[in-house]
């Protein structure tokens, strides 16, 4: 009777626990995950830069970065350029052993092993791939392809396309419950996210009433209840009870909302939204799900447009990009309060954070840093918000954020137009120092972008040239005009 009470207590034991990893990799919250460890990783996307910065949490250390190719724009207009471009998207297998990265210029999907940074699957997919994860069973990936209408199934470790699931117009992530049958698909094309039954690969149902067709980036808690949407281009967040099947609430977290993530304290969940115009991570306290959430506090960040965010496994800690700052700021989530300050590749845009993803012995955590160089670290940055210069219907909170990087034989340039007058043309000129000073043009865009308030917006120019040592970063200026 002994040994009877004794297996089915290791049983209960066994679901216990299994039901823990499966909260712990399905999603980002996890009130009961493992404290960090050195055997955990944090790994970032590193658009500009072209690398995943991997990083051990319990010292906040960058080990080093993987790369895929020349950063921007180094090889990336070369005809024979086979090498990914444009690291961007990031997701995990729930047992820990693999991520997978996507990089949305070169269409390429690549499984890389988290025990010593290896490529153990290099594939290409459909137009615009963004995010991805692994399916339950830690082999098969969910692939958003932004530029079609379809989910694309692949193998994970062979690369072979499976499947491909109709659902709407621009696929952008897909995550899946706790239990791993069902998955859920925003857009950036249509107001819904689709919910697929994932063993027979087929849409359920739509949940619509999002508030904006545009839906980059979505999270959900690790009971599965609470689906959090967001939306960059209109600056707010759907908030979905997902047993309801529909939007409870829609909060206008500010432009530039970039990624939503969840915390438990205390027996609560806070839902952290990071809000690029206003470089703060906003946290809002939501007691069920079926509740509208409410403004907690903002964390101001220590850098430039807060993107990619995650927590660790227990919950202390809160990892938020600074996208325009290459750095990573580590929250002590119970004093939402930064408290370290991480710098990392270039332009990051994903973050995860992979509880358990190296053995705990002495030869696993040496192997665990192979296959890492240092492309894109140290590299100089700089960014500055600066008003926008126009005629009398210059809207008075027009700004640009205006971001210079060193890459490779020359620096980007990238501006940030905001609150601009629709379709206006805009010049952003600097003072040449080996120039007497003149004054000179760099690049001219269009506020092309419509907002909801009526304006204008450019949100990403893009220009390369000498800039470091040649123009004044103090001089900068962003006018109305074409010079």
């Amino acid at each position: 009777m002994g040994s009877q009470v004794f297996g089915r207590l290791f049983m209960l034991i066994q679901l216990l626990v299994g039901l823990t990893l499966a909260q712990v990799y399905a999603s980002a919250l996890a009130a009961l995950g493992p404290p960090i460890s050195s055997r955990d990783r944090i790994y970032t996307a590193d658009q500009t830069s072209n690398t995943i910065s991997v990083i051990d949490p319990s010292n906040n250390t960058v080990l080093g970065t993987i790369s895929f190719g020349a950063p921007r724009l180094g090889n990336s207009l070369n005809p024979q350029n086979v090498l990914s471009v444009n690291s961007h998207g990031l997701g995990f297998s729930r047992d820990g052993k693999y991520i997978v990265s996507l990089s949305t210029l070169s269409n390429t999907v690549k499984v890389i092993k988290t025990a010593d940074n290896s490529v153990v699957m290099t594939t290409y997919v459909d137009r615009g791939p963004h995010e991805a994860f692994f399916a339950a069973d830690n082999r098969t990936l969910w692939i958003g392809t932004r530029g079609v209408s379809s989910v694309q199934v692949v193998d994970g470790l062979n690369g072979t396309t499976l499947s491909r699931i109709a659902t709407g117009k621009g696929p952008s992530k897909v995550l899946f419950s706790p239990d791993g049958a069902t998955a859920y698909v925003n857009h950036i094309f249509e107001p819904l996210i689709a919910v697929v039954d994932v063993q027979s690969r087929t849409v359920r149902y739509n949940i619509t009433g999002l508030a904006s067709a545009f839906s980059s980036d979505m999270m959900l808690s690790a009971d599965g209840k609470s689906l959090w949407a967001a939306h960059k281009m209109t600056g707010q967040v759907s908030v979905i009870d997902t047993t309801a099947r529909k939007v409870v609430s829609i909060l206008d977290t500010g432009a530039e909302t970039n990624h939503p993530n969840f915390v438990i304290a205390n027996g609560t969940m806070y839902g952290w939204v990071s809000v690029g115009s206003l470089n703060a991570t906003r946290i809002y306290r939501q007691s069920a799900s079926h509740l509208a959430p409410v403004h907690v506090k903002d964390v101001r960040q220590s850098g430039v447009q807060p993107h990619g965010l995650w927590p660790s496994a227990d919950n202390t800690r809160m990892y938020i990009i600074n996208e325009h700052s290459d750095t990573v700021d580590v929250v002590d989530t119970s004093l939402m309060k930064i408290i370290d300050t991480i710098a990392v590749g270039q332009e990051s845009q994903a973050l995860i954070y992979v509880p358990n993803a190296i053995s705990s012995d002495l030869s696993s955590q040496a192997q665990s840093r192979q296959n890492l160089g240092r492309q894109g670290l140290g590299m100089r940055v700089e960014s500055k918000l600066l008003p926008v210069f126009g005629g009398n219907d210059t809207k008075p909170n027009a700004n640009a954020q205006v971001t210079v990087r060193q890459i490779a034989g020359l620096d980007m340039v990238q501006v940030i137009g905001r609150n601009l007058v629709l379709n206006r043309t805009y010049t952003l000129s600097a003072e040449c120092e080996r120039c007497k000073g003149a004054r000179l043009p760099l690049v001219s865009f269009n506020a092309s972008m419509p907002t909801p308030s009526g304006c204008g917006s450019a949100p990403q120019t893009l220009a390369f040239l000498r800039f470091f040592d040649v123009y004044d970063m103090s001089t900068v200026e962003v006018r109305e005009g074409k010079d």
